[in-house]
This record gives C-alpha cells, sequence and structure tokens, in this order.
C-alpha cells in the first residue's frame, strides 16, 4: 500500500478523476471510521449527537436484530451503567430496544451528556422516548395508534424532550412536549383528505419556541409551523407544484431567529435550501447535480455559517455544502457505495460529526472534522 505524500496525492488525482466537473478536488483532513462492524443491515435512521468534550455518541436502528442500538466512542474505562455494551473496534454499542423498534429515532444528549432518544415501535405503530439516567434506561410511550415515524427530538433549557413526529392513521404533523410529569401532545397540520407531516424536523429557537418544517404530501410542497406561545401557525416555503418539494426537509435555527431548512426537491433530484429573515423565505438550489440533496441534514455553527450534509443517490457518496462568504463550498466527505441515513451534528468548538450508512454493508460509519489519532483512518476529501 503507498504511504505519505505519495499515496496522498494519487488519492486526490484518483479522486478528481471521479468527481471531475462540478467539484474540485483536495486531500482533506477527515477522520472516517466504521462504527459497527458485525454483520450486515445495521446503521439505519442514524443520529448523532456530541458531549461537552465533544465525543460523538450515536442512535440508529439495527434491521437484522430488529432492535434500537446507541453507540459511543469507547474511553478509557467502561461508561457507568454500560457493562452490557459490546465494544466494536473503538466503540462501545449497546441494545437500547427490540422486537421490531428503533426506526426513526432521534438522538439528543443532555447537558450532563446523557442520551435521550425517540423512536418508532413498529409493532406497536407507537411513538417511544427512552432516557438513560447513568445506570440504566427508562423507556416510555409517547403516543400510540400509528403513530410516531419521522421522529424528531430536542431537549429544551431545562432537559425536558420535544419530539415531532407524524400521525400515519390521521395523516397529520404532531407535537409531543414533556413538562416534567406527562406528555402534552397537540396537532399541527392536518390536510384533509390527504398526508401532510411526513419528513418532520423540529428546532428549538433562542427562549424554546418550536419551529417545525415538513413535508405536505397532499399538496406536494414544504410546509414550516411556528408556535407563538399560544398556537401554531403554518406556511408555505416552496410549492413548486412541477417538481413537489420539500422531501428530507432538515432545519435549524441561526443568529436573530433566523430560519434555514435543507430539502429535496424530488422533481428536479436536487439539494434545495431556504432561509427565513425577518418575514420573507429566500430560495436556492444548493447543488444542481441530479441525485443530490436525499437525507439532507442542517446545523449551524457558533459563527451563523450553515453545513448540509447529504447523500448524492447516482454517485452514491456523501456530501457536505457550507456556505462561504455569498457562495456554497460543497465536499465529498465519502465515497464507494456510501452515504445514506447521513446526519450532522456540530460540537462546541465548531467542529462538525457525521454519521452515515455504508450502503454494501449496510454499517455505520463516522466522520469528523477533528483530527484522527491515527491517520491511517484519513481519505480523500472533494471540494467545490
Amino acid at each position: 500500500m503507498m504511504r505519505g505524500l505519495p499515496a496522498i496525492m494519487f488519492l486526490a488525482a484518483f479522486a478528481c478523476s471521479l468527481f471531475a466537473g462540478n467539484y474540485d478536488s483536495y486531500y482533506g483532513n477527515y477522520g472516517v471510521e466504521t462504527v459497527d462492524v458485525r454483520a450486515h443491515d445495521k446503521g439505519y435512521y442514524l443520529s448523532i449527537d456530541t458531549d461537552r468534550d465533544s465525543n460523538p455518541k450515536m442512535a440508529y436502528y439495527d434491521a437484522t436484530e430488529g432492535s434500537l442500538k446507541y453507540a459511543e466512542r469507547a474511553g478509557s474505562a467502561m461508561p457507568s451503567g454500560m457493562s452490557g455494551a459490546e465494544l466494536q473496534g473503538a466503540w462501545l454499542i449497546r441494545t437500547v430496544d427490540k422486537s421490531k423498534t428503533g426506526k426513526f429515532c432521534s438522538l439528543k444528549l443532555d447537558q450532563n451528556g446523557l442520551p435521550n432518544i425517540s423512536y418508532y415501535d413498529s409493532i406497536n405503530r407507537a411513538l417511544k422516548f427512552a432516557s438513560f439516567d447513568g445506570s440504566k434506561w427508562k423507556i416510555t410511550l409517547v403516543d400510540s395508534g400509528n403513530v410516531g415515524t419521522y421522529s424528531s427530538l430536542k431537549l429544551d433549557k431545562s432537559g425536558l424532550p420535544r419530539i415531532a413526529y407524524y400521525d400515519a392513521k390521521q395523516g397529520i404533523l404532531k407535537y409531543a412536549a414533556h413538562n416534567g410529569f406527562k406528555w402534552n401532545i397537540c396537532e399541527i397540520d392536518y390536510a384533509r383528505f390527504g398526508n401532510s407531516g411526513k419528513f418532520a424536523s423540529l428546532a428549538l429557537g433562542s427562549d424554546d419556541r418550536p419551529y417545525v418544517s415538513y413535508y405536505d404530501e397532499s399538496n406536494g410542497c414544504l410546509k414550516f409551523a411556528a408556535f407563538n406561545g399560544v398556537e401554531w401557525s403554518v406556511e408555505t416555503v416552496d410549492d413548486r407544484k412541477e417538481s413537489r418539494p420539500g422531501q428530507f426537509t432538515s432545519i435549524a435555527v441561526g443568529p436573530s431567529e433566523s430560519i434555514h431548512i435543507s430539502y429535496y426537491d424530488p422533481g428536479r433530484a436536487v439539494l434545495c435550501y431556504a432561509v427565513k429573515k425577518a418575514f420573507n423565505w429566500e430560495l436556492k438550489t444548493i447543488d444542481e447535480e441530479t441525485g443530490t440533496g436525499m437525507y439532507s441534514h442542517i446545523v449551524i455553527d457558533s459563527k451563523g455559517i450553515p453545513r448540509i450534509i447529504y447523500f448524492s443517490s447516482l454517485k452514491k457518496t456523501v456530501n457536505m455544502a457550507t456556505l462561504v462568504g455569498l457562495n456554497w463550498s460543497k465536499v465529498v466527505l465519502d465515497s464507494g457505495g456510501v452515504g445514506a441515513d447521513c446526519t450532522l451534528c456540530i460540537d462546541q468548538h465548531d467542529g462538525w460529526h457525521a454519521a452515515y450508512r455504508d450502503i454494501a454493508n449496510s454499517s455505520p460509519k463516522y466522520a469528523t472534522s477533528n483530527s484522527p489519532t491515527d491517520n491511517s483512518q484519513w481519505p480523500y476529501g472533494i471540494i467545490h
């Protein structure tokens, strides 16, 4: 195997030949590794977060076992309450819930770095919530009756969970908030004679005000909902009828409560972005290459800069777009049949952490802008 600078130059040249045209190439300092190295069919519905020390944790669905998994980087000692975890490479992996549960999972860590996960129970067709107290998992039922797909979890400033999700029985978007004693559930949008609420994504503003982006399947458009403390308001963001945009939507709140949404336009098969400043929405196509934009996930760093991770279904790559000044820079983080179920988070130092699925092996992978200790794990990157 080639090592050192010659290998770097070879990989960069090879990358350029693969992705020439809409992308320029360079060798990026990205650490990439496989999280769960066991058998096939793991790593679906990935969700990632980091603790105060920038340590990555993730939740995902194991289709082989039909179970919800939780993984964290192994440290010098086994974490309390994780004695039943399996060590897979550099990761400790534990089963949180099993028996056909764990799809549409969403992970958030509390201020102590303890995991909270919302997810769908396929057997009971219900929304569940799991929290770890440092020694054991507590699992509660949030809502039932063919509900809980497309769950999106956030924790408010008090550490209480909020969840946006889809009610498939009624075809509506719903929202659940825990007040410390019980779950309060409300309906946000109801599409008469149709479906509205798939691909739900939840964000909380500086005052814990909830915002939700989602797809209105009945009308083929991207929608946005906001709660003012009394009632929900709903507005259409992008309703180009010819392309039915709004799938794989993700929302984030920036400086001055600016709203940023990434989403997929299936008619044109491209990645799109919407930003609301004051009262107006600005719409932009971020990657015009056909087949880009599925599984989009957007984050905003401390400087107010948006980053979007997304999947190229034609090239089978996982890409990232970053707003640099007035232009978007696009990077291929990994290639070779990877990128589905991709997700992204930012740590307190603005380092990014990504999780995505190796399609060929159906196993979860992890990439970070933070330099790995083992340089052999660094692949090439592609930038536009």
